[in-house]
C-alpha cells in the first residue's frame, strides 16, 4: 500500500479573452467558441470544452492561454499525454510563469511518470520554493521510486506546517515504515485514525507488523 496523494483541481483563473488572445476578423467566431468552452467545462464536458478551445487554436494560432486551458481540460478528460503536450507549450510560451510548470505536474502523476514527475516539481520549487502542491507531488514520486528518506524528509516538513492534511500524515506514516522505522509510523497512523477512524491508508498502515 502507497499513500494516496489526491490530485486536487488545478483551476485556471477565469480572465478576459480578449485581453489574452488577438481579436481577428472572426473574432465573434472565437467569442462563442470560448463561450462554448466554458459552457461544456460547466456541463462536466471537457473533451468538448476542449474541442471548442482546439478550434479557437486553428482560428487564432497558439497562444499561453490556449496552451495553458488545452493542458487542464485535456487533464480533465483523460487524455494525459495531450495534457503535457498541451502544458509543455505553455511553458514554452511563459518560461517564467509557476502555473503551467504545476499544471504539468498533475497529468504526469496520472500517468506515474514519477522521474519526469520529480524534475517538474523541482521546476515549481525553483519559482516558488513553499508550493505545497509541487512539495507533496515531489514527496509522492520520491516515495513510488523507493527513495523513503527524501520522501520522509519532505512529508514531515509539511506535516508541520499543515498538521491537519491527513494525506501528508499517512505519506509521513508510509514513508517511514518502509524505512523500517514502525515505532514512528504508527504514531502518524494513529494520529490520523484519532480524528479520521476509518481512514484506509492509516488503518491498513496500523495493521502492519
Amino acid at each position: 500500500m502507497v499513500p494516496i496523494l489526491r490530485i486536487g483541481a488545478f483551476l485556471l483563473t477565469t480572465v478576459l479573452v480578449l485581453a489574452l488572445d488577438s481579436t481577428p476578423a472572426g473574432g465573434a467566431d472565437v467569442a462563442q467558441l470560448y463561450r462554448q468552452s466554458y459552457q461544456a467545462e460547466a456541463q462536466g464536458k471537457p473533451a468538448v470544452a476542449l474541442q471548442a478551445i482546439r478550434q479557437v487554436e486553428a482560428q487564432v494560432g497558439g497562444s499561453y492561454f490556449v496552451h495553458a486551458r488545452s493542458g487542464w481540460l485535456a487533464y480533465l478528460a483523460g487524455r494525459h499525454a495531450e495534457a503535457v503536450t498541451a502544458y509543455e507549450k505553455a511553458i514554452a510560451a511563459a518560461p517564467g510563469a509557476i502555473e503551467p510548470r504545476l499544471g504539468l505536474t498533475a497529468p504526469l502523476l496520472a500517468l506515474k511518470q514519477w522521474r519526469k514527475l520529480e524534475r517538474a516539481c523541482r521546476d515549481v520549487l525553483k519559482l516558488d520554493p513553499k508550493n505545497a502542491v509541487a512539495r507533496a507531488r515531489l514527496a509522492h514520486a520520491h516515495y513510488m521510486v523507493g527513495n523513503y528518506p527524501d520522501a520522509a524528509t519532505r512529508y514531515r516538513s509539511l506535516v508541520a506546517e499543515y498538521p491537519a492534511n491527513l494525506d501528508h500524515r499517512t505519506g509521513l506514516g508510509w514513508a517511514l515504515a518502509r524505512m523500517g522505522r514502525g515505532k514512528e509510523a504508527k504514531a502518524q497512523f494513529a494520529a490520523v485514525l484519532a480524528v479520521s477512524p476509518d481512514n484506509p491508508n492509516a488503518k491498513q498502515g496500523m495493521a502492519l507488523p
